[in-house]
């Protein structure tokens, strides 16, 4: 029995030996003309073929190697190779086939060479790509660092801006907000209304800065301003503020209205003096712009008398100004000493006049201390004091009537019965 099974095994290694021959070549001949895949289809049925007949341990293992080597071939070119790669590996087919052709079933050592090589080359072109990754993390890092010094440098353009440059972004609202900052009790129509007695932005921000003190008091390091702020903020006024001189013929009519004005009540009396106001402004803009420091020859060029109008505001305000706020007085002695110094004529024919009823206004409002002493200087200045006296000594008689008699004794000094204001002092001496 094992002898006719060994007959018949020898029967069939001899056919599929010629089997094997024949099959062989026709791939030996199609091996230019087929693709690779149909190069990879005979390798597997000449491995079947072998499975099937008891071949020997030895011969086994040249079999899986094969299937190794098949594999191999199959994940190289899935891998994403370049194409030049790929045809030294269907080379190295070639070989394999043609031991198998050649009844050379068990492979060589040295052949199992190149497909460790293959593995290696594999192996290597995975850490390449890994490699090549890397540089993509290098690029990301450098372009954040691009990104930080251009920042770097923005802040560092903003630090190199000069003070004045930055004043000068500043907008209106702002500069308002800073000088609150600052302790300055200022809004826009308060500096308009300075920047009208006083047309100089230079002159009335000096006169800000020494009113609140503020040389030195700030730092723009530290604080973000200093007193520099106040000149922005006052140029920035003149320039938004309608300051400008109107047309001479535009004034008459309202001039006119106020030299034929009645006192009426306290309500009509303080709209009536916002509106001379206002046209005293004016007239004042139209000699400033003009540069005329003669009420005759300003009433030449508006068409009106500027002396009498003069006169019939400052009646009107002295009326009115007994009952308004002190602020109101502070902003009214300022307005009417910058008219009658650009009218030097009337200047010199008011001004006692005029210093007198402000001495009044601030007595009456509580300020003794500045209307004593403006009384005070009046009474150095001038010679013949029995008016001043009799004014200075009848104002406190609502206020104080003890004080006004001690002004009247002190006026008897100065005073006798040849004066024209001696029996009026003697009235409130004896009041």
């Amino acid at each position: 029995m094992p002898t006719k099974t060994t007959k018949k095994v020898t029967n069939k290694k001899v056919v599929d030996k010629k089997e094997e021959v024949k099959a062989v070549k026709p791939v030996e001949e199609k091996k230019v003309e087929t693709k690779p895949a149909e190069e990879k289809k005979a390798p597997a049925k000449k491995v079947a073929a072998e499975k099937k007949t008891p071949a020997k341990k030895e011969e086994a293992k040249p079999a899986e190697k094969k299937k190794v080597t098949a594999k191999k071939a199959t994940a190289e070119k899935k891998t994403p190779a370049k194409k030049e790669e790929a045809k030294p590996a269907e080379k190295k087919k070639a070989p394999a086939k043609k031991a198998t052709a050649e009844k050379k079933a068990p492979a060589k050592k040295e052949e199992a060479k190149p497909a460790e090589e293959k593995k290696a080359t594999v192996e290597k072109k995975t850490p390449a790509k890994k490699a090549a990754a890397k540089p993509a993390t290098t690029k990301k890092a450098s372009t954040k660092k691009t990104t930080t010094k251009k920042t770097t440098t923005k802040k560092a353009t903003t630090k190199k801006m000069t003070k004045e440059e930055q004043y000068a972004k500043l907008s209106l609202d702002t500069c308002l907000d800073l000088a609150k900052a600052m302790s300055m009790d200022v809004t826009r129509d308060s500096i308009i209304q300075q920047l009208i007695l006083n047309p100089d932005v230079k002159s009335v921000s000096e006169n800000l800065v020494n009113k609140y003190q503020l040389t030195g008091k700030f730092n723009f390091e530290e604080d973000g301003y200093d007193e520099g702020l106040v000149e922005v903020l006052v140029s920035k006024v003149f320039e938004t503020a309608d300051i400008k001189p109107q047309k001479p013929e535009d004034l008459q009519a309202d001039v006119t209205h106020a030299l034929n004005y009645k006192f009426t009540d306290v309500v009509a009396d303080g709209e009536e003096y916002k509106d001379q106001f206002d046209t005293m402004r004016k007239v004042l803009m139209i000699a400033q712009h003009k540069d005329i420091h003669d009420s005759k020859k300003l009433e030449e060029e508006v068409g009106v008398d500027v002396e009498k109008f003069v006169e019939e505001f400052m009646d009107l305000a002295y009326s009115v100004l007994k009952k308004w706020k002190y602020e109101d007085v502070d902003y009214y002695e300022h307005f009417i000493f910058a008219v009658l110094s650009q009218l030097e004529d009337l200047h010199n024919k008011y001004s006692n006049r005029i210093m007198m009823d402000v001495a009044d206004l601030y007595i009456l409002h509580g300020d003794y201390g500045l209307g004593d002493a403006d009384y005070a200087y009046i009474l150095r200045e001038n010679q013949i004091k029995d008016y001043i006296y009799y004014r200075y000594a009848s104002i406190y008689e609502g206020v104080d009537k003890d004080k006004a008699k001690q002004i009247a004794n002190q006026a008897l000094q100065f005073v006798d019965d040849r004066f024209t204001y001696y029996p009026n002092i003697i009235a409130v001496l004896e009041g």
